[in-house]
């Protein structure tokens, strides 16, 4: 399939939440995006990686010159938290397939699921205009952080009834996975102009080969 552009649906900017939002967790699952010409990687590098969580608004700015510096300086530094970015990437993914596929999930993505989850920030009151508001405070490193917020977005939907609305697209050549949120929830393709259309063309071929023979 071509490429899908842009990951996921449009954002207010600078928005650094406690939380991320469900499409930011499967947008983050399809940055590892299968096409006709095989897996295209969305995170190639560390770079890449920092500037995609920034544009996902899950890392401060100050957070962000901070990991590029470090990664500029030592670039062998950023290594194990890229190859913490595709294990957990990778666990996510095997946790969506199994729900799809109505199977039991890989032990081992469960508990690297379940190691993303301790978060690193923490909640504090903090002194406002008209009082107090809650705030946070990051503990460790940023990127573990962002990862974590990312994991419990797509833990939490795994755990609702709508979690039968989670859908990994029918095109073998795609596969994206995306939330179904048609009225009906029937949905088979990530998009019906793309990948839709090419199945029902490949239908009606089929068909008309089988006519012909």
């Amino acid at each position: 399939m071509d490429s899908h552009e842009p990951l996921g649906i449009e954002r207010a900017k600078h928005r650094h939440d406690h939380t991320a939002a469900l499409q930011d967790g499967l947008d983050f699952v399809n940055t590892l995006e299968n096409t006709r010409n095989g897996p295209r990687e969305h995170l190639g590098d560390f770079t890449a990686a920092v500037h995609w969580l920034d544009e996902h608004d899950l890392l401060h700015r100050e957070m962000v010159a901070e990991q590029l510096q470090r990664h500029h300086r030592d670039e062998t530094s950023s290594q194990p938290l890229m190859r913490r970015i595709g294990r957990v990437r990778s666990a996510l993914r095997e946790l969506l397939d199994a729900t799809v596929e109505r199977r039991p999930a890989d032990p081992s993505a469960l508990r690297e699921v379940n190691r993303a989850l301790r978060t690193h920030y923490i909640y504090e009151l903090v002194r406002a205009p008209d009082g107090v508001s809650l705030d946070h405070r990051h503990e460790g490193d940023p990127i573990d952080g962002a990862l974590a917020r990312l994991t419990e977005s797509v833990a939490r939907e795994l755990t609702k009834p709508e979690a039968e609305r989670l859908r990994v697209c029918d095109n073998d050549e795609c596969r994206w996975v995306f939330y179904d949120s048609s009225p009906a929830g029937r949905r088979r393709w990530c998009d019906m102009a793309t990948c839709g259309n090419r199945a029902k063309v490949a239908r009606h071929r089929q068909k008309q080969r089988q006519q012909g023979g």
